[in-house]
């Protein structure tokens, strides 16, 4: 138990750790530059940004306050990946309000988390079509979904630099 304890509060300092990551990211450009520059799939760093941020508020955070105050709750899935930008994406949204808004929301799910038993980071709820998942799950999806967009982010700063 103890390695599993161990493991819970390395994952809680990650996920502590990527709003601050996140704005570094955002600092290393300058604004235009996010509006101009396209990741592979066409999207402006802009939306990519959006994306992460929305994800967390929008997404993981929701569904992990319905899987922890209710039994066995049946979860929406995503239409697809990006479904946030089809409606209400707006261009000219400061990025400082992206960060801080990612930065508040992870705030909050990694407080909510720091107070889990562990009956709590096992309880479940259904997500298709993932199927049953945890709420460890979703904290480490939470954690590995940003953690792969931030990659992407860091690559197309790194280029643009």
């Amino acid at each position: 138990m103890e390695q599993l304890r161990q493991y819970r509060e390395i994952l809680l300092n990650r996920l502590a750790a990527q709003p601050d990551e996140f704005a570094t990211l955002v600092a290393a450009l300058p604004e235009p530059e996010w509006q101009a520059r396209r990741d592979a799939d066409g999207a402006t760093l802009h939306q990519l940004a959006v994306h992460i941020r929305d994800a967390e508020t929008m997404a993981y955070l929701p569904r992990l306050h319905r899987l922890l105050g209710e039994d066995r709750p049946h979860l929406e899935p995503f239409p697809h990946h990006r479904w946030s930008l089809e409606d209400g994406y707006r261009p000219e949204e400061p990025l400082a309000d992206i960060v801080a808004e990612f930065r508040r929301q992870r705030s909050q799910a990694v407080s909510r988390l720091h107070t889990l038993t562990a009956d709590d980071w096992n309880r479940v709820g259904v997500h298709p079509p993932s199927g049953p998942r945890t709420a460890q799950w979703w904290a480490e999806r939470m954690y590995t979904h940003a953690r792969n967009h931030l990659a992407e982010l860091r690559v197309l700063v790194r280029e643009s630099v």
